[in-house]
Parts: structure tokens; C-alpha cells; sequence
């Protein structure tokens, strides 16, 4: 079999790999939705620029190990929208370090921008989530890039490549393609390349699988040190996720269930570029400490379409917060927003978007005020965003706010940032586009050999403050006074379920599981639709939609528009799950 570890974002690679030395592959994900628009200002200010330059410096930093004879190779989608200048950049880096010679693999012809504007009438170029025409925006486009699956990254492997560099190409679908090389698979044998996906969802986003955003997380164990995830896949496509035994954390059936759901819609057909998947068949089950074993993923052919993650300016926004401490702190906080509010308004300035928050009561999602009522709070941060297509509007308010401090209610503080900083808007346009018109290509480059003369490299082993193993004891903090003696709560929703919610564009999913599978009856008897649309309607979302996923226990919900107002503190969603685990349940519960 092979071991492949998920590393997100910028965190260091060398140290997965000093706590697992036997692994064949490193995968790394850098690109969230608007980072190519990011990325795109970037590469105008410099034509030599438009990835992320700290992963060169990752780079830099693996070169001891590859140079001392490490054979584990990486793969990641670093590249954004200039996989070759970040290719030769990491080229640079290894030869300076005198590094054996490599070869890199770089993936490119995700970038569709052209393509969409010589067809703006295309259908299938409508908005995903609001089937608007993309003629509309089509001026302001910035960036246009297709999820690319992994038949390009299998390409560079099979020339020989120790390092692959990617644009925008699937989460999953770097996983997929090391499982693929290594075992010789057909990229047409859909259940084992249903297998890998499965393993490449649960690893893109790092360490959410080893108890990190866990329902459960004051209980997992030494968080200071939360160790990455590793995929051991075997050549059938049999797959167990654990993580070095050196590192915090933990990988349980929980930790593993809620990554499953996590940023999906129907479970029964998670769609990837190499492969439909069905997750109703899959079998979690926990193996041994830190060992769960995933089984049964059922594959289908690959959509003819593959989807595509377009940005488009539009407009400038700012947001600003203020702490307010004393009495009714929350009623002077709303009231400090009007003022602001008013005094924009009665200057003439006009804005697409505002909202008023008075975080720590609740206010991130609507629907929770209500466990606050009755408790006067005395501290609340005060949070004011606005959100317009005339930057001068969003310069008005940055000077508005401050005044607060000398104007406002008495215990105004916390204004030591200054003003709000006015920030370009790009918003996200999801399509789709023919996979057969995206013109994915494969390069290599390699690094000079080091001379004789060059010093030789030394790898270390791997120490934890003399400690052989993490994860046997958990943080006491918070817990060291016994609570004093309170009325009885209602019964809610989280002493019987866990959960797990994100983004999906202007939409959301929540992931919902019973901790005992004897209370899944009647939670999907229960907790309907119409109940979870009714829990959020404060939040003006359109409509409610229910999955059911029998084999995990699990019910997956999603809300549709419940994010259409983007500068709300939670704007993608994220703490949507533990609002509704807030819900109030019945006592006794009968199916």
C-alpha cells in the first residue's frame, strides 16, 4: 500500500515528514475559492508572480531530506495562476541548497478565463447558484479556472517527476492521482478511484479529520500539537486514516463521519472530475487508536462537465469593530450602528450591503439571540460592515466609526487598529464548462545536479520534548472549579447529535449524526426539513433540502441562500451547525 499525508495551507511539510518517514506521498492544499483573484493582483504588480510564494520557502525547507536520499514525493496545487514561474522558483531554491537533482512536473490549462468571455452566452456558463447570465459580469471577470482532475498530475508521475505543481485542479483529485501511479490503476475503474476521492476528501482540509473544528473538541487531546492526517491505501482501494503517533489530536469514527459530510450536498453523488461517488455504501469503523477504516465507496463514470471557479469584481467593502463594556452593552452597541448608519445616509452615501453585529450574544447566526434573552450582557464587540460599488462610499465609513470613541456610549474600547481598511470585492462565480475544452497540459523541468565538491545532507530524526507519543492526555484548563448549581436547560439537540457546516458558494450545507445509532429514527422522524428551514428563516434563506445517509447515521441538510449576505461575520457558514445543535429536543423521544 502507500501512505499519503494532507497538509493545508502554509504549515510546514517537514515536519509530517519527520514524524512519518516512511510516507510516498505529500499533499498540499493552497487554493480556497477567491485565492486566485488574490493571486491575480498579485501577478499584476509582478508578471513573475501569482502563486504562493511561502511554498517555495516549503520547499527550501524539504531540500535536506530529498537531498539526504528522501524519495517521498509532493504534490500540490501551489502553482494558482503561474504554475511555471512557481516551479522555477522551487527550481531556484533546490539547486541553491545543493539538492540531488529533481525533477518537477507542472500541470497547467486550468485557466479558462479567455474561454468564457468568447462565449458569454453560454448556458453553461450561468451562475451555478443564481442562474444568472454571465454576460451580466462578464466585463468585470478576473479569474476563471477549471477544477482539473488528476489525469494531468498522473501524466507528470509517470515522466518521472519528484515534485508536481498544479493550478487549480480538485482537492481530492491529488490523492486520486497518487493512488492511481502507484498502483497502476485504470483512471477508469471507478470503484477504486471512488476509494482514493473518498481518501482525498477526508485529507484536503488538513487536520479537520484529526479532531481539529470537531463538535467534540474541548475533548481531544493535546490540541497544541494536532497532528495531519495520513491516508494508508492499499491496492484494492481499502482505506484507513490515521496520523503519526508523535503528534495531539485524534482520528476517530466522529472525526472521520464529520469530514465526510463536511461541504457536500447529496452524499449519493459526490461529483469529482475523475469520478461519481456514492457514500451511502461506505463502512466506517474504528480499528485501533487512531486507526478508522473506510470502506465500500461505490464509483460511477466521470461527468462530461467539470465545474469551474470564476471571480469578478465587485464593488469595495469594510468592516470595523468597536468592544463596548458596562451595562446593557448590546442595546448601546445597536445603537451606536444606527447613529453610524444614519449619519452615512444623511451625507447621501448609499450601500448594497450593511449589517450590525454585537458579537458574543449570539449575533454571528441570528437564531441564537434567543439564548441570551433575559442576560443583560455587560462586554459585547460591536462589528459594522458595509459593502458598495462606489469605493468613496466605503472610505466615508472607515472615518465614521472612529468618532464612536469620543461620541459614543462610555466603555468604548478596543480601537487601537484604527480605522477600517477598505478592501476590493471579488465575488465567486461558479460554472461549468465541457471537460474536453480544457487545454490541460504537462511540463518538466529539472534541477541541476549538486557538484561533488557540495556538502552532503543530513536529515534529522524527529524528538517531542522527551515525550515518545502525543495524545494520551488532554487539556484540564477551564475545568479545574466545579460549576455551581443551576436550573434544569432544555434539552438540546447536541446531547444526542454532533455536526459539521461550511460554504457551498451562497449556500451552505450542516452535516448532522447521532453519537447512538438507537436515536437515528427518530432524528430523521424529527429533525425534517421544514424544521431546520423554519429554525433559520431569520436568516432569510430560500429553501431546505435533506439527505439521509443511513450507513454513517447521519442527516445532511442543505440551506439554500443562507449566505447571501457576504459580510456577516460568518460569511461562509462555519458555525452554522453549532447553531443548530442548539435546537431544543423533546425529553422523551418516541418513533
Amino acid at each position: 500500500g502507500i501512505r499519503d499525508i494532507g497538509v493545508t495551507g502554509v504549515q510546514t511539510c517537514a515536519l509530517p515528514i519527520c514524524q512519518v518517514p516512511e510516507l510516498d506521498y505529500l499533499t498540499m492544499d493552497y487554493l480556497a475559492e477567491v485565492s486566485m483573484s488574490i493571486l491575480a493582483l498579485q501577478r499584476d504588480r509582478n508578471p513573475q508572480t501569482g502563486y504562493p510564494q511561502d511554498f517555495v520557502e516549503v520547499v527550501r525547507g524539504l531540500a535536506p531530506y530529498w537531498g539526504s536520499g528522501g524519495r517521498c514525493k509532493l504534490i500540490a496545487n501551489a502553482g494558482g495562476l503561474n504554475p511555471a514561474a512557481c516551479a522555477r522558483a522551487c527550481q531556484a531554491v533546490l539547486e541553491q541548497a545543493g539538492c540531488r537533482s529533481m525533477k518537477i512536473g507542472i500541470v497547467t490549462g486550468d485557466d479558462v478565463l479567455g474561454i468564457l468571455k468568447m462565449n458569454e452566452s453560454l448556458e453553461l456558463f450561468d451562475n451555478l447558484d443564481t442562474r444568472i447570465k454571465l454576460r451580466d459580469v462578464v466585463g468585470r471577470l478576473v479569474t476563471a479556472n477549471a477544477y482539473m482532475g488528476c489525469r494531468g498530475i498522473v501524466q507528470a508521475l509517470e515522466m518521472g517527476a519528484d515534485l508536481v505543481i498544479t493550478g487549480r485542479v480538485a482537492d481530492p483529485s491529488m490523492v486520486a492521482a497518487a493512488c492511481a501511479f502507484h498502483f497502476g490503476w485504470s483512471l477508469e475503474d471507478w470503484d477504486r478511484m471512488a476509494a482514493a476521492t473518498v481518501a482525498g476528501h477526508l485529507l484536503e482540509c488538513g487536520t479537520h479529520v484529526t479532531g481539529g473544528i470537531l463538535t467534540d473538541w474541548m475533548s481531544i487531546p493535546d490540541p497544541t500539537h494536532l497532528g495531519f492526517p495520513i491516508a494508508e491505501v492499499d491496492q484494492d482501494g481499502g482505506l484507513v486514516i490515521t496520523k503519526s503517533s508523535l503528534t495531539g489530536g485524534c482520528v476517530t469514527e466522529a472525526t472521520v463521519k464529520e469530514q465526510l459530510l463536511y461541504e457536500i450536498s447529496n452524499p449519493d453523488c459526490y461529483i469529482s472530475p475523475d469520478v461519481e461517488v456514492s457514500f451511502l455504501g461506505l463502512k466506517v469503523q474504528q480499528e485501533g487508536r487512531d486507526r478508522v477504516a473506510v470502506r465500500g465507496a461505490i464509483g460511477r463514470p466521470r461527468p462530461k462537465t467539470i465545474k469551474v471557479s470564476a471571480t469578478y469584481r465587485d464593488g469595495y467593502r469594510a468592516a470595523g469593530t468597536l468592544t463596548l463594556v458596562g451595562e446593557h452593552a448590546v442595546e448601546k452597541g445597536y445603537r451606536c450602528g444606527q447613529i453610524v448608519l444614519d449619519r452615512l445616509r444623511d451625507a447621501g452615501w448609499h450601500y448594497t450591503q450593511t449589517v450590525v453585529e454585537c458579537l458574543g450574544n449570539g449575533e454571528s447566526v441570528p437564531v441564537m439571540r434567543s439564548l441570551n434573552e433575559g442576560h443583560d450582557s455587560y462586554e459585547t464587540v460591536l462589528r459594522i460592515a458595509v459593502e458598495s460599488s462606489d469605493k468613496d462610499a466605503v472610505e466615508a465609513f472607515s472615518k465614521e466609526m472612529i468618532p464612536l470613541v469620543t461620541a459614543g456610549p462610555q466603555g468604548t474600547t478596543g480601537y487601537a487598529q484604527g480605522r477600517p481598511s477598505v478592501q476590493p470585492v471579488f465575488r465567486y462565480w461558479p460554472c461549468l464548462i465541457d471537460e474536453k475544452v480544457v487545454p490541460w497540459s504537462v511540463d518538466l523541468i529539472e534541477t541541476a545536479s549538486p557538484s561533488p565538491s557540495a556538502a552532503k545532507h543530513s536529515w534529522p530524526k524527529y524528538h517531542v520534548n522527551n515525550r515518545e507519543k502525543r495524545g494520551g492526555e488532554s487539556s484540564e484548563r477551564g475545568n479545574s472549579t466545579k460549576p455551581a448549581l443551576q436550573a434544569p436547560k432544555p434539552r438540546r439537540l447536541k446531547s444526542i447529535a454532533y455536526g459539521r457546516s461550511g460554504d457551498k458558494g451562497i449556500h451552505a450545507n450542516i452535516g448532522i449524526l447521532v453519537r447512538d445509532p438507537a436515536d437515528y429514527a427518530w432524528l430523521c422522524k424529527w429533525l425534517t426539513s421544514e424544521r431546520v428551514h423554519d429554525f433559520f428563516r431569520p436568516m432569510g434563506l430560500e429553501r431546505v433540502e435533506r439527505f439521509e445517509a443511513p450507513n454513517l447515521c447521519g442527516i445532511n441538510f442543505l440551506l439554500y441562500g443562507v449566505l447571501n449576505c457576504s459580510i456577516r461575520n460568518d460569511a461562509q457558514g462555519k458555525a452554522l451547525a453549532q447553531a443548530l445543535l442548539t435546537i431544543s429536543i423533546p425529553d422523551e423521544r418516541e418513533v
